[in-house]
């Protein structure tokens, strides 16, 4: 049983069903995949299809993998609506004293682009950074994201010096000692949810990432009736969620999980708003703050509890959308983006794609920030990645994957986090 609808929970529950294990699925509201799920808005010029998250991805394996193991692999699954996840176009950057610089991902484009503009010492600088920011990523891979993150003890002496566990985001930032660098790399630490003050350094591995896998955005065939889908990531959710139906997993939507079921220390099973259900196992990834209403035990689930009540809701952006004319790159099928950093590193990531009626402006504004359980949980110094709770949450039988997870609240480390829990699971139950 998965409790949630969102990315973590459609990605544990496809994997379980590809598997063959009987999976039903609730969702507390009309519609599965959060800030992904596909709307229709009317403007003047006429209705598109858009979403909240962002045109540009990331780290594309771990949706590759997600979609390879539960049964078409993604290219051949968005092959059949003439859609294909491309190379993204590189991002620019705007900084507070007006100045504008394209960022390309391949690592000599990009130390030529600093080179040119800020000279060698300061572009080695940057290098050099990445560079050790590799070595972080190829730690904290095995810590969270391609392998559950247990305790303490996996973070030895020797872990903790090559992630820089003494440093924050902000100390990487007045290392780099230069004010636009420093503000790329602050705006890292607004992007996840949390400040640069308080998210431990290796979160700045996205920039090795970045670097590593480069960025990507679906593109779609010119007609009239595909070219709404380029750059409008919830096509992936959408493919996922009929996936899901083709696989037979149950899915409840409007219906929320109240309490947990658990006998002697094991959860057997859920009570919604409308029934008592018994499970072989449950995979929370709902709101982590709502497990603490749900009945755990006092006593069995005491390390989980004080784990939930440490964990404070990550910042999320205002969205806002707005239909504008038709721009020079509107035929070519090209994905904009800008990022607009203040002093501090404060970022609005604008996002231009072509949309039938025109050009769709997406502008995601952590200016006007607040706190949003559903964008995972914030950083609080490098303490705080062991209150997030792990996959397995201290009862038997009881999986946690979302957002908030140790590995952080990306779409693809939270997509990582369902995987996890249904690995778990099907070790649990064969």
């Amino acid at each position: 049983m998965v409790v949630g609808g969102g990315l973590a929970g459609l990605a544990a529950a496809v994997r379980l069903a590809k598997a063959r294990h009987p999976v039903r699925l609730y969702e507390s509201t009309e519609r599965l995949g959060g800030r992904w799920t596909s709307r229709t808005r009317t403007f003047s010029a006429g209705s598109i299809v858009l979403d909240d998250a962002p045109c540009v991805l990331e780290f594309p394996a771990p949706w590759r993998d997600l979609y390879r193991k539960s049964g078409r692999p993604l290219a051949e699954e968005l092959g059949r609506s003439a859609a294909a996840l491309s190379a993204a176009e590189p991002a620019t950057y705007r900084f507070s004293d007006g100045t504008e610089l394209s960022w390309p991902t391949d690592r000599g484009e990009l130390f030529a682009v600093h080179e040119k503009r800020y000279g060698t010492t300061v572009a080695g600088r940057w290098r050099s950074l990445v560079d050790d920011l590799d070595d972080v990523w190829q730690t904290v891979r095995k810590l969270g994201w391609e392998a559950e993150l247990t305790g303490k003890a996996e973070l030895t002496g020797p872990v903790r010096r090559r992630i820089r566990h003494e440093q924050t985001v902000a100390d990487l930032a007045q290392e780099i000692d230069h004010p636009h660098l420093a503000a790329v790399l602050r705006a890292s630490a607004y992007r996840q949810g949390g400040d640069p003050e308080t998210t431990p350094a290796w979160c700045a591995v996205t920039q090795s990432i970045e670097r590593r896998f480069g960025r990507w955005t679906l593109q779609s065939d010119c007609a009239a009736d595909q070219q709404d889908r380029t750059g409008r990531t919830s096509t992936l959710v959408d493919a996922l969620i009929a996936r899901a139906r083709l696989r037979r997993v149950d899915l409840r939507l409007d219906e929320r999980v109240d309490v947990l079921d658990i006998e002697q220390g094991r959860v057997t099973g859920v009570v919604t708003t409308h029934e008592r259900v018994r499970a072989a196992a449950v995979i929370w990834t709902a709101d982590p703050w709502q497990l603490l209403a749900t009945g755990l035990p006092r006593l069995r689930s005491r390390v989980l509890r004080r784990h939930l009540r440490r964990l404070r809701p990550a910042q999320a952006p205002t969205v806002t959308h707005d239909l504008l004319p038709a721009t020079d790159h509107w035929a070519q099928g090209i994905v904009e983006e800008l990022v607009t950093l203040d002093d501090a590193g404060v970022p609005t990531v604008t996002y231009a794609r072509p949309v039938t009626a025109g050009t769709l402006r997406s502008v995601h504004d952590w200016q006007h920030r607040g706190p949003d359980a559903g964008a995972g949980a914030a950083w609080q110094g490098f303490d705080s990645w062991l209150d997030r709770p792990p996959i397995r949450g201290g009862l038997d039988r009881l999986l946690l994957a979302g957002p908030w997870s140790p590995a952080g609240n990306t779409a693809a480390a939270t997509i990582l986090s369902g995987a996890l829990a249904s690995y778990a699971v099907h070790g649990l139950v064969g």
